[in-house]
């Protein structure tokens, strides 16, 4: 059987048969390895945009706050105290006047803190006091020698040893009467005034000689306490009352206890003359 085969020893090819090997060529050479493929290049993979020049990028956390609205009220709410300024009265529907001086004056000339004054020309004022046209705008009659203050608690007149005092504020509290505001404010007072104690409480009319604007819708407390301020017992009578207007005010008249009952004629004197802003 005859044939060729590589012979791995001798590195040739070689005849397989029964005569004798002959020589033949050499084996053509091995062809070199083709060299690799070129490789595919690397696929583009797209990312997200560059961001613009001069600007970094930018984390932010946002923390969302649900806000808490109270009611809504129709006017402003502020403490008033009785009796002493600032008396403790933690009563939150009491208001100072509705028309108390602005805290930024309008341009022009400062306003005096000293309310005009207009001299009584009927003789019926007692010896010793004057009408007086209030800044907030309510007349009132008041002692010829008493200053003039106004805090949040309303607008006050007071005696020069600050012994005395007349106190008059509107009634900010909606859908309420003369009698249920004292009644609530005396309940406060008691737990706010030291030595408190309810005197009288009752419904009552505009007092005798009191002027055509105070009206027969009124109520008045009397009551006395332990003034820090004094350091001696004060007495008062609180007189609460709708104005011809619809305005509810009170006007509060207080003095030492061993007055009385001085303050109830100076209240019947105050009212005497009482016009509202």
């Amino acid at each position: 059987m005859s044939g060729r085969h590589w012979n791995e020893e001798n590195q040739r090819w070689e005849e397989t048969g029964s005569g004798p090997a002959t020589m033949s060529s050499p084996p053509p050479p091995r062809p070199d390895f083709a060299p690799p493929p070129t490789s595919w290049p690397e696929p583009e993979l797209t990312g997200p945009a560059a961001p613009p020049t001069g600007r970094n990028r930018r984390y932010a956390l946002v923390l969302v706050g649900a806000a808490v609205l109270g009611a809504a009220v129709a006017t402003t709410v502020t403490l008033v105290g009785r009796g002493d300024d600032p008396g403790p009265d933690p009563k939150p529907t009491r208001a100072a006047a509705a028309t108390s001086t602005p805290t930024t004056s309008p341009p022009g000339p400062t306003a005096s803190a000293t309310p005009s004054t207009t001299s009584s020309t009927t003789g019926e004022l007692p010896s010793g006091y004057r009408e007086v046209t209030d800044e907030t705008g309510f007349t009132l009659a008041v002692p010829d020698d008493w200053n003039r203050t106004e805090s949040k608690q309303g607008v006050f007149y007071k005696s020069s040893d600050k012994t005395s005092l007349i106190q008059v504020f509107t009634i900010e509290e909606p859908d309420t009467t003369p009698l249920a505001s004292l009644s609530t404010a005396s309940e406060t007072l008691s737990t706010a005034n030291p030595g408190y104690e309810e005197v009288s409480l009752e419904e009552t009319t505009a007092p005798d000689g009191a002027s055509e604007a105070v009206t027969d819708d009124a109520a008045e407390l009397v009551y006395a306490y332990d003034s820090e301020e004094l350091g001696a017992r004060r007495k008062v009578v609180d007189f609460s009352f709708t104005a011809q207007d619809g305005t509810q005010y009170a006007v509060l008249v207080a003095g030492p206890d061993t007055d009385w009952p001085a303050q109830r004629d100076r209240l019947t004197t105050v009212l005497s003359r009482f016009s509202p802003a």
